[in-house]
C-alpha cells in the first residue's frame, strides 16, 4: 500500500484535528479526529485508537466498535468531558473495514469513482438522508455543525461501519475530517485521484484545492483545522 498524510492549523490558537498510522505487523491503522471545541479531544481520541490496534492487532468491524468505544470511555473521564468526531480504516492490504462517528469521513474509490462514503451524524445529513437536499448542499447547510452523536458526547454512542470489503488493486481511500471534506467537492476528489500517479501526489493536488476554496470562502467563511489520509492498493 501507499499512503500520505496532511494536517493544518485552523483560524482556532490550537489544531483541533488529529491524525494517525500504525503498522502492526502485516495490518495498518488510519485514524483521524476533530475535537473542534474540546482542545486535546482529537490527539486523546487518535492515541487511543491507535494504542488499542497495536495492542491487538485486529482489523474487524467488533475491533472497530471497541477501539472507537475505548476512546469514547477515555472523554468522558476527562475533567471537564471533551467530545470528538472520530474515522478509522484497518486494512491488510487485501481485506478493509471502516467506521466513523460523527462528522469525519471515510471515502472509498474504485476506477477513480466514489463507491463509498461514511454517512454523518449531522442535522445537514439528516436531511439529505430525507431527500430535503442534495449530497453535495451538506457542506454549505447551516445544520452541518449540529451533531447527534460523537466521541464523549451526551448521546450513548453508536458507530457507522462498513462490511469488510475485498480490496482491488487501485483502490483509493481518503480518510479525512470535515475541515478537509467540507473544502472539496466529490467529483473534485474523483478528478484529483484520476491525474495522480501516487497517495502523495493525490493528497497534494486536493489539498491545492482545498486551500484555494478556503482562501475564497468557496462554500464557508469558516477557517477550520483539517487532516486528511490518503491510501491507495497498488496493483
Amino acid at each position: 500500500m501507499d499512503f500520505a498524510s496532511f494536517v493544518k492549523q485552523g483560524a482556532t490558537e490550537y489544531i483541533s484535528d488529529s491524525s494517525a498510522i500504525s503498522e502492526a505487523g502485516y495490518c495498518t491503522c488510519f485514524a483521524v479526529a476533530d475535537g473542534r471545541d474540546s482542545r486535546g479531544a482529537a490527539q486523546l481520541a487518535v492515541q487511543s485508537i491507535i494504542s488499542d490496534f497495536e495492542r491487538t492487532k485486529a482489523i474487524t468491524k467488533s475491533s472497530i466498535k471497541e477501539f472507537l468505544g475505548n476512546a469514547d470511555t477515555i472523554l468522558r473521564v476527562q475533567e471537564p468531558p471533551l467530545s470528538a468526531s472520530a474515522a478509522i480504516l484497518l486494512t491488510d492490504g487485501e481485506v478493509a473495514v471502516w467506521g466513523s462517528i460523527g462528522d469525519c469521513r471515510v471515502y472509498h474509490l474504485r476506477d477513480n469513482l466514489l463507491y463509498d462514503i461514511t454517512p454523518d451524524d449531522s442535522d445537514a445529513y439528516a436531511l439529505y438522508a430525507a431527500g430535503e437536499i442534495r449530497y453535495p448542499k451538506i457542506r454549505k447547510n447551516a445544520a452541518r455543525h449540529s451533531l447527534s452523536r460523537v466521541l464523549g458526547g451526551e448521546a450513548q454512542p453508536e458507530f457507522e461501519f462498513s462490511q469488510p470489503q475485498k480490496l482491488r488493486p487501485g483502490d483509493s481511500m481518503l480518510i479525512c475530517t470535515d475541515g478537509f471534506w467540507s473544502s472539496i467537492h466529490e467529483r473534485k476528489i474523483e478528478k484529483a485521484l484520476k491525474k495522480s500517479s501516487s497517495a502523495q501526489n493525490w493528497l497534494d493536488i486536493m489539498v491545492k484545492t482545498v486551500e484555494k476554496n478556503v482562501s475564497r470562502q468557496k462554500y464557508s467563511r469558516l477557517k477550520d483545522s483539517m487532516c486528511a489520509i490518503t491510501v491507495r492498493v497498488r496493483g
